[in-house]
């Protein structure tokens, strides 16, 4: 059968006018204050506060906004570059509400799409790039002044109950990761272990959620001044993660070039006396961590067992 292109070809024309008007028209009067209030309130039902400035119209039917706050029920706060969030249109023609959004933090780009609605709701993003030495919340959290570039992925299904578990993974990975001081919390000493800057090579980490447990199925770094690797480490989940206690077990091996260099000299023999009972065979220092997700603790396991 022949088309005739000229019987079609204005049909065509004047649907794709048509639609073109539609989403010029939803863009112009798309409710960008309505969509902040629903964001503002998915999250306070999170126990995150979330605040915008210079909101506006972003894409076709979301919002683009600069100064953007994003507040833990801890007082951990997150300060966002720009953000834009739009509906997903074929989501919402059956009945879901899904949002897309792209947020640019610390250097870095984290995009993705969140469910609004549902028994089960899913989340998926990305990051790539994000500068963690610039990254004050992280430090603020963990004591300890970290540098690299961190980059990955994470999918996960939340429950809509507030008492649900949610399931799925994290896959990261951070690049000339690294410590450029800070205090290193350690059992018997009052105000921790001073730690000079310390390269770490790349950090890799694979967690898998499941059965209300955070399940770190791999963390090691490779590459720098020293090589770590964790080994049945877990956290398990609470609607507060920062206080969701942790458990495991790691190994810090230090090269004989960091030790060499004149700046380590008076930190090795504070280092040395203070974790000698935990040294092994292969040099390493053996650790059992403790604590919480924001406090960790790493505990000298005696004879390096």
């Amino acid at each position: 059968m022949t088309i005739d292109w000229n019987r079609w070809r204005p049909r065509l024309l004047y649907g794709a006018f048509t639609f073109a008007a539609f989403l010029l028209a939803l863009r112009l009067t798309f409710p960008a204050d309505a969509v902040k209030q629903r964001i503002v309130l998915e999250a306070a039902a999170r126990g995150w506060q979330v605040d915008m400035a210079d909101v506006g119209p972003g894409g076709i039917a979301g919002i683009h906004a600069e100064g953007v706050t994003v507040e833990a029920a801890s007082g951990l706060k997150v300060p966002l570059d720009e953000l834009t969030a739009s509906l997903r249109l074929l989501p919402l023609l059956t009945g879901r509400r899904s949002v897309a959004f792209d947020a640019r933090l610390y250097d870095g780009e984290v995009e993705g799409t969140a469910d609004l609605s549902g028994d089960e709701r899913e989340i998926a993003l990305a990051a790539r790039g994000v500068d963690l030495a610039r990254a004050l919340p992280l430090r603020k959290a963990s004591g300890l002044d970290l540098t690299g570039k961190l980059s990955g992925k994470v999918a996960l299904t939340v429950p809509a109950a507030p008492n649900g578990q949610p399931k799925g993974r994290i896959d990261v990975t951070v690049t000339e990761a690294g410590v450029n001081g800070g205090q290193l919390p350690v059992p018997g000493m009052t105000s921790g272990l001073a730690l000079p800057k310390l390269g770490l090579g790349e950090l890799v980490a694979a967690v898998k959620l499941d059965q209300g447990k955070a399940t770190f199925e791999k963390l090691e770094a490779r590459g720098g001044d020293a090589d770590f690797t964790a080994d049945g480490l877990y956290a398990v989940l609470q609607p507060r993660i920062e206080y969701a206690p942790i458990s495991g077990k790691a190994k810090l091996k230090v090269k004989d070039a960091f030790w060499a260099r004149r700046e380590t000299q008076a930190f090795k023999g504070v280092a040395e006396a203070a974790l000698a009972s935990s040294r092994g065979r292969d040099g390493a220092w053996n650790f059992q961590i403790a604590g919480s997700v924001s406090r960790p603790q790493l505990r000298p396991v005696q004879g390096g067992q």
